[in-house]
């Protein structure tokens, strides 16, 4: 009888201690399996709060390519460090884009909402055309000879801001009476007096300021101009209150002139 009892109180303590080590394995494998599930999650998190990834929309000239290289964010930075007016302007540094909308959302997504430029006129620099916007700012070289019509900016260095903006705000006034888009030729020069333009041959000095004003005065005069279809040598828009024409003179009233010039000096001679 013994020897049972013993025998039963040795195998219960063997089921207890299985039981126990049992007990202990399974608690252990749970705190790893849970240590493993925060550390995870964690991660996953931390990650969600990481650029991952970059959505460009609006653009059609620059890729996408382009962007993540005027921007340069890394994949570690962090949404919440990123300072989207610093990279606003970053982007607005570049001629082709006028306007942005920038937003973070999880995931990791940085989203880029762009409003391109419009290339404005052209820049004429030695023979080398180049693309312009609004701003007057050099988008990049001309490449495609079929570009459409633009105006073309002569003799005045991109370098001075302050007259290219002056350019620009007569295409504006240009292209605001429907000018620009009405005729074939259109070039915008630099003199001592301001700004010119020739319009299909018609030389128009400008000087600076009041573009609109000045072109209102020159579309009112222009039709009977040309229902006299008197020669214009130039037209002046620069006076406040007054409209200057100024005739182009036959070719025979300038070898007049140089006649009397002949006979003055011979007249001058002879006494």
């Amino acid at each position: 009888m013994r020897s049972k009892n013993n025998k039963r109180k040795t195998a219960t303590r063997r089921e207890e201690k299985w039981a126990l080590i049992l007990k202990r394995t399974g608690l252990f494998l749970s705190i790893i399996v849970l240590v493993t599930a925060i550390v995870l999650g964690t991660y996953l998190i931390s990650q969600a709060f990481y650029v991952r990834e970059l959505q460009v929309s609006g653009n059609n000239h620059l890729s996408k390519g382009d962007i993540a290289a005027i921007i340069k964010i890394g994949r570690s930075e962090s949404l919440f460090g990123l300072r989207l007016s610093e990279i606003d302007q970053r982007l607005r540094s570049n001629a082709w884009i006028k306007k942005t909308y920038l937003r973070w959302q999880l995931p990791g997504t940085l989203i880029i909402d762009i409003e391109e430029a419009a290339p404005k006129a052209l820049l004429d620099v030695g023979g080398e055309m180049l693309l312009v916007n609004e701003e007057g700012l050099v988008m990049e070289r001309l490449q495609d000879a079929g570009t459409p019509f633009l105006p073309v900016i002569k003799g005045i260095d991109p370098r001075y801001k302050k007259n290219m903006s002056e350019a620009m705000k007569l295409i504006s006034a240009l292209s605001a009476k429907n000018i620009v888009g009405d005729k074939q030729c259109l070039e915008i020069g630099m003199d001592s007096y301001g700004l010119n333009v020739n319009i299909d041959g018609e030389f128009i000095k400008v000087g600076f300021g009041q573009y609109t004003e000045k072109f209102e005065k020159w579309l009112e005069l222009e039709p009977e101009l040309r229902r006299r279809g008197i020669p214009i040598q130039y037209v002046d828009l620069r006076f406040k209150d007054s409209v200057i024409v100024k005739p182009l003179r036959p070719e025979k009233d300038k070898d007049k002139d140089k006649d009397k010039v002949k006979d003055n000096n011979k007249e001058r001679k002879i006494s």
